[in-house]
């Protein structure tokens, strides 16, 4: 009983669902590498434009605490005011690394008095510039600048403090609009693939259905080709391959009705023969003796058409070992046209050989014989009387051509394809004439096959034909 596996197959198994997430998954770090390049280069050009808001800012503190040599009672006001105005807390530092003056001195976290030995004072009353951002439950950026302390003659310190988080909040709303955007556009994308993959695989669905309908044995289907693309390609072969196993198929029906007609054929003549000698009460013993050998005769077809069948399918199945050896192919050729001289000389066909070059190439001898011995053989049987049958041997540097003339009957070129088949002859009413079982071309054609050869043939009818087996050197 023939099973048909159906189509429906889960989702996480289609082509389809693969290409489409396969797409997602492919995108998604590509887009996020590219969202966290984004934030970055923003975050960097936010901060940097603040830094340069408050740089000049911190310079003009620097230079009121200079002008006023670190004298709170002239800059106190002053940084009171411009911490107003600019919004941000202003703290001076004096060479001490001490606080002198600090915009919140009325909040709890006032610093005036404290001594500040962070890096960036420090690096300040060193007589360098710095700015930092500190990332916390608040985002805060300090901008320090050194200032001189004229009486003193050493650096104090000017400490701008400006709370960013405007700057963070904002990133989170573009960094939420990008996600958005994005999500929408792979979405977007998605649906697309997906409904462009329906067109993608469907025709891979069409192949999927015919090839189950041939499972079940609709041989004569075939998969309509409508593109150009891989597919054609696909369906085209496909095709082929479904002719072939069309064909295939016809010429196992042909085989065995030819099996079946080829062993009733003597089958039958046996019977009537043995019923012939039981009908009668006393049959003559020469009579007799005639039935007894025209039995045995077909018995002797019945056996040929056997072994010949049995020779074809192991040929067919590679069944049989291969016996390569180096051969002389002009000294086997020699010997197949001196055993079948008899045959010619009874049939008064004249039998030629030209040998063009030696030739030695790797092959099984004896499967050999066989196949040049059944070509020679039926160009004898189908030359008239008076006519030749020539056997050329030559080579050229990869491979040996060994050539069968004959100046018999000839074949029909509607025919010429099918002489190989088994059982086929061009000539039904000859069949018997001639003694052949229909197998000999078969077995050859698939002696040469299996030695990696070919074989081709040209002729015309009641002009003879020409068989050329090409045969490599050396088998690989």
């Amino acid at each position: 009983m023939s099973v048909i596996i159906s189509d429906k197959l889960p989702w996480y198994y289609s082509i389809r669902w693969r290409l489409a997430l396969s797409y997602v998954l492919i995108s998604i770090v590509p887009l996020l590498i590219f969202i966290f390049t984004i934030m970055v280069a923003i975050e960097d050009y936010f901060v940097r434009d603040r830094i340069a808001e408050i740089q000049p800012r911190a310079l003009i503190m620097s230079d009121i605490v200079t002008r006023f040599n670190f004298d709170t009672r002239h800059i106190e006001t002053r940084v009171r005011t411009r911490s107003a105005d600019w919004g941000v807390r202003i703290i001076v530092i004096d060479y001490r690394a001490r606080v002198i003056e600090d915009s919140n001195w009325a909040a709890l976290d006032s610093l005036i008095g404290q001594t500040l030995l962070r890096p960036d004072v420090l690096t300040a009353l060193a007589g360098n510039n710095t700015t930092e951002l500190r990332r916390g439950e608040e985002n805060v950026l300090y901008v320090t600048i050194s200032t001189r302390d004229e009486i003193s003659g050493r650096n104090g310190a000017v400490m701008l403090v400006a709370n960013v988080d405007d700057i963070y909040a904002s990133l989170a709303e573009i960094r939420t609009t990008l996600f958005l955007y994005s999500l929408a556009v792979v979405l977007a994308v998605f649906m697309l693939i997906f409904v462009m993959s329906h067109r993608i695989i469907e025709p891979l669905r069409k192949i999927v259905r015919v090839v189950q309908r041939m499972r079940a044995g609709q041989l004569n289907l075939r998969i309509p080709v409508v593109s150009r693309d891989e597919y054609a390609i696909l369906a085209r072969t496909f095709n082929n391959m479904t002719e072939k196993l069309e064909q295939v198929e016809k010429t196992r029906e042909e085989f065995v009705s030819n099996v079946s007609h080829e062993l009733k054929t003597p089958l039958t003549a046996i019977k009537v023969l043995s019923e012939s000698i039981l009908s009668q009460d006393s049959v003559p013993e020469e009579l007799s003796r005639e039935f007894m050998q025209d039995i045995s005769s077909e018995v002797d077809r019945m056996v040929k058409i056997t072994d010949d069948l049995l020779a074809l399918v192991k040929v067919d199945r590679r069944e049989q070992s291969m016996n390569i050896t180096q051969t002389d192919l002009n000294e086997l050729v020699e010997d197949i046209l001196k055993r079948l001289a008899p045959l010619a000389e009874q049939k008064k066909v004249v039998l030629l050989y030209e040998e063009v070059r030696l030739v030695q190439i790797e092959a099984d001898e004896v499967k050999l014989v066989l196949a040049i011995s059944n070509i020679v053989e039926n160009g004898i049987k189908y030359t008239p009387g008076g006519g030749t049958v020539k056997v050329i041997v030559d080579s050229d540097h990869q491979n040996a051509y060994i050539t069968i003339k004959d100046t018999g009957i000839g074949i029909p070129e509607d025919e010429q394809d099918k002489i190989f088949n088994r059982f086929y002859r061009v000539d039904k009413m000859r069949d018997r004439d001639t003694g052949g079982t229909g197998l000999g071309l078969a077995i050859s054609h698939a002696t040469v096959l299996l030695h990696n050869g070919n074989i081709r043939i040209t002729s015309k009818p009641e002009e003879g034909s020409a068989f050329v087996i090409r045969l490599p050197i050396r088998i690989n």
